[in-house]
């Protein structure tokens, strides 16, 4: 493989302004919240499915892996190499594919390209009084559809949804030897794409793979009328365990639309303050949102004290601008570790990474290293989600990924063993969520999917992964393959 000869296919399909090869921008593109990698060759960013197609073509028969990439807000490195295992690669960047293409009110579908992010898709939808079933995170204006859907994620609607992968109806995929593979009843001749389960789920094939199948270029996601009413509350507990019991309770019931509960910040060894709980109802009218808030009110019963709806207020009223940086308000790096749940480990989630941080209380507190955690609904799951915080040496795309913000120095030279005592928690959460059988969104490569599943399991999709791209060339490494 010459590079400069593959360069120069990829600027005669795209032009030279779409084909990136300056050290800023491969840097960039080699790394994502807190994993840093080889730059690639080149960055690319197609605008039409053809230019995906040719692309894909061009660098595959050159023996150049494409690495695809939506927003970059990944913290799992789901698209950056390690240094150990990385072989000749360009990054896709499907942000130059964000049309929408079709608001289908009739059918109740929205069909978007890859790069489309939420919020663009939600502006769309609205003008017919519609929304997907869960429509966006709470990244929504930088996060893709693409990305979304490579990674699952989850928020707005959520609770009573389930994830973005629940919402879709039907892909457009170019495969690794350049063809475009459509999936649900879109695929069949003379239909439109309105129904996912049209024989085997080739759909499902292709969500939650970190890109590892095939590059996505479109999708087609179902929509929901925009409910009337919307009733929300907060609680305010005074422990966790009364928390937990209320949530799951809540996850249960499939009363709400969003059901977060909130630690805590700093965790340590003296709280601070009480979890609270922040719960958004909807209804065709305001008085089934109204009935359904106040069925959580018996659910909750006296373990919590009700305030005022201040924070899922504001959530819903700014949904995609409230979080402005990857950095957190004091300008600390943060960074999540997550895993999915059955509703019935959700304690035993919380009794695991509390375990973990209090082994690490000490080197923390030393650090300057804070924590919270969060629970989340995501349907029949419950996402439990610790934070940490931490001044360290922010990365070009902590600036410009999101907003724009200043650059902010650390204040003494301990960043190196932050970022490390930082890695080796987030290893040992790993660890104890393998222990407890998690699930994961964004699995990424930090996520131990190919060990953490049945080894028959893993060999399917490995057949999978080698008929669809034998020379493993599409995001390679990606879930272990």
């Amino acid at each position: 493989m010459e590079a400069e000869k593959i360069i120069a296919q990829l600027e005669s399909i795209l032009a030279s302004e779409h084909v990136h090869t300056d050290d800023k921008t491969r840097k960039l593109f080699a790394e994502d919240l807190i994993f840093s990698g080889p730059p690639p060759l080149a960055v690319i960013a197609p605008a039409t499915r053809d230019e995906v197609r040719d692309s894909v073509r061009a660098c595959t028969k050159a023996g150049v892996a494409l690495l695809p990439r939506g927003g970059g807000l990944s913290y799992t490195a789901g698209y950056v190499q390690s240094e150990e295992d990385a072989v000749p690669a360009v990054v896709l960047d499907t942000r130059r594919l964000d049309r929408v293409l079709e608001v289908n009110a009739d059918n109740m579908t929205v069909t978007v390209e890859a790069g489309c992010t939420c919020e663009t898709m939600m502006a769309a939808t609205a003008e017919y009084g519609l929304r997907a079933t869960m429509f966006g995170p709470t990244t929504g204006r930088y996060s893709t559809i693409g990305g979304s859907l490579s990674n699952n994620c989850m928020f707005f609607g959520s609770a009573k949804a389930g994830t973005s992968a629940d919402a879709v109806l039907g892909l457009e995929v170019v495969s690794a030897d350049g063809k475009v593979v459509v999936t649900g009843s879109g695929a069949i001749k003379n239909s439109v794409p309105f129904f996912r389960n049209n024989g085997p789920d080739l759909t499902g094939l292709f969500l939650n793979d970190a890109g590892a199948v095939g590059i996505k270029v479109a999708a087609t996601l179902r929509l929901e009328k925009i409910p009337k009413g919307q009733a929300a509350s907060s609680f305010t507990f005074g422990s966790f365990d009364t928390l937990i019991h209320a949530i799951r309770a809540i996850g249960q019931s499939g009363l709400a639309s969003e059901c977060l509960g909130v630690g805590p910040a700093p965790l340590g060894d003296e709280a601070v303050s009480d979890p609270t709980l922040h719960v958004m109802c909807e209804g065709w009218t305001q008085e089934i949102a109204d009935a359904h808030l106040a069925a959580i009110f018996e659910i909750v019963g006296t373990d919590g004290t009700a305030g005022e709806p201040v924070v899922p207020n504001f959530i819903r009223d700014n949904p995609f601008s409230f979080v402005q940086s990857p950095l957190d308000a004091k300008g600390r790096m943060q960074i999540w570790t997550h895993g999915v749940f059955p509703l019935g480990r959700v304690t035993d989630a919380y009794d695991g990474f509390m375990t973990v941080l209090k082994d690490q209380f000490a080197d923390m507190a030393a650090l300057d290293i804070e924590a919270s955690l969060s629970f989340a609904c995501a349907g029949s799951a419950m996402m439990v989600e610790p934070v940490l915080y931490w001044h360290g040496q922010a990365k070009n795309l902590h600036h410009t990924g999101m907003t724009p913000v200043e650059d902010r120095a650390p204040e003494d030279n301990d960043a190196a063993r932050r970022d490390a005592c930082v890695r080796s928690i987030r290893g040992a959460f790993a660890s104890m969520m393998d222990d407890l059988g998690a699930a994961h969104m964004q699995y990424g490569r930090f996520y131990s999917y190919a060990s953490a599943t049945n080894d028959e399991t893993v060999a399917l999709l490995r057949n999978v992964k080698r008929a669809v791209d034998p020379e493993n060339l599409i995001n390679p490494g990606v879930l272990g393959l």
